[in-house]
């Protein structure tokens, strides 16, 4: 039965309209905000291979960072969905200030933690001299600006809760140009600026999410977009707290997995010398950009399935997933062709040695057979979230990471070397996406709509 709710446009009309109005924004965002990664990884590769493997490697524990932002941005975006549906916009318009709180706290807790355990974890994982140094060097500026890094995050996504997409793209566009801007400025000492070099990549990505943050306060609190935020009735509830992380700590925990099993990677990929750690960069910087339109489609899954959740539309539910799979599946493929006919091309773009470009050419090969597989699981995971299932997600990815790429990439690079990892996370890929296909579906049909799991905590 449906609730009674105010009016909401995401509750009604043409899925794929709100999928595609919903996603665009988002794809656009993600394709810039990628960019930065890309413009840090096309200026870095220019002071040499060792620093491209050392951002690489350093980008394991920036993507925890992340995360962890991710993670709290997704239950963040969940219970505001939730909420919206089912009406209750008071609680809504709390989470905001709850949801900021949160960011500031772990920021600056994650930045002290990693500060101190950067060194020897980097150590650990085969990295010494040279290598460690960039690596090392480069992550404590991005330590630095952690709490401001999640700030940024989270903010994109209290206004996608509201089924805003179109403004997380204004801030994020900006924080990616201002970033693009001072790129070769700081990392090559161009005009008046120093000479940094990997560090100045590092500081141009803080500044940039510095001004993206500074925009998102002057939405919210100066122009009261999406809404009025209230601090003088602002009181600390542990029932929202648990909302927000119903969701957002099985996605950070997953997020954080997900690094942890790419440091195995570059792990399992050590005996073959630095080039194979290069390769397997440049792999999982076109994988951003090859995964950005099933990205953009997933966050529109997790807020259109959210607010009809909420209002017990439970028919729409099904719908919104298999209409997000389908575009997410064309686009992906589309991309997957491109890097599967081309391989040496896109891997020439980071190579500085022929060793590099022969073992990265034939990576993103073999990898983009796996490619279009991932819309389904993506689509799959931005379901569960969007359904407040949190810890579905997170042993979704636990089946991914532990029980198939771990074995995988170990028994391929046992049995055939280098090209052994890459067929293994293509196997992975294909299986993983396979598996949590059924596993929603059963859901879906028998906790979904026979009632058993609620929308709210608070419910049943």
């Amino acid at each position: 039965m449906q609730r009674a709710t105010k009016n909401n446009e995401l509750l009604s009309g043409s899925i794929w309209k709100h999928v595609i109005r919903l996603a665009v924004p988002m794809i656009v965002a993600f394709i810039f905000v990628t960019s930065y990664h890309y413009i840090d990884r096309f200026f870095v590769s220019k002071l040499g291979d060792v620093a491209t493997a050392a951002i690489g490697m350093a980008f394991i524990i920036q993507m925890v960072v992340i995360a962890i932002g991710v993670g709290i941005g997704s239950g963040v975006n969940s219970f505001i969905s939730r909420n919206l549906g089912a009406g209750n916009e008071d609680i809504a318009k709390d989470t905001v200030i709850h949801a900021m709180l949160i960011s500031v706290s772990v920021g600056f807790a994650f930045a002290v933690i990693g500060i101190l355990t950067q060194e020897p974890l980097y150590q650990m994982m085969g990295a010494e001299g040279e290598l460690l140094n960039l690596i090392t060097s480069y992550l404590t500026i991005i330590f630095l600006f952690t709490p401001v890094s999640l700030l940024s995050v989270i903010g994109n996504s209290i206004f996608q809760g509201w089924g805003d997409t179109m403004t997380p793209m204004k801030f994020m566009l900006t924080g990616t140009f201002i970033n693009l801007a001072l790129d070769p400025l700081l990392i090559f000492g161009i005009s008046i600026f120093p000479e940094m070099g990997i560090e100045g990549a590092a500081l141009a990505t803080g500044i940039g999410r510095t001004i993206s943050v500074l925009y998102i306060f002057y939405k919210l609190l100066i122009k009261y977009q999406p809404a009025k935020i209230s601090f003088a009735k602002f009181r600390l509830n542990m029932e929202t707290i648990a909302g927000i992380f119903q969701v957002g700590l099985p996605s950070s925990v997953s997020q954080i997995l997900t690094s942890i099993a790419m440091g195995y990677v570059f792990y399992i990929l050590d005996p073959f010398g630095e080039g194979a750690k290069a390769a397997y960069t440049i792999v999982f910087t076109y994988e951003m950009v090859v995964f950005l339109p099933a990205i953009g489609i997933s966050q529109a899954v997790t807020i259109l399935t959210g607010h009809n959740f909420g209002a017990l539309l439970l028919e729409r539910v099904n719908k919104i997933f298999l209409a997000g799979t389908g575009v997410a599946l064309s686009m992906m493929t589309t991309s997957a062709l491109l890097l599967w006919f081309l391989p040496e091309l896109f891997a020439g773009v980071f190579a500085q040695s022929p060793e590099v470009l022969k073992v990265g050419a034939t990576a993103l090969q073999i990898t983009s057979v796996g490619y279009a597989f991932s819309a389904i699981y993506l689509c799959a995971a931005a379901s569960f979230q969007g359904l407040g299932l949190g810890r579905h997600y997170l042993a979704a990815n636990i089946f991914r990471l532990y029980f198939l790429l771990i074995p995988f990439t170990y028994l391929g690079a046992m049995y055939y070397q280098v090209d052994g990892v890459w067929l293994g996370l293509t196997a992975v890929n294909i299986i993983s996406a396979l598996v949590v296909l059924v596993w929603h579906q059963y859901i879906y049909r028998y906790r979904i709509l026979t009632g058993e799991i609620k929308p709210l905590l608070t419910e049943g």
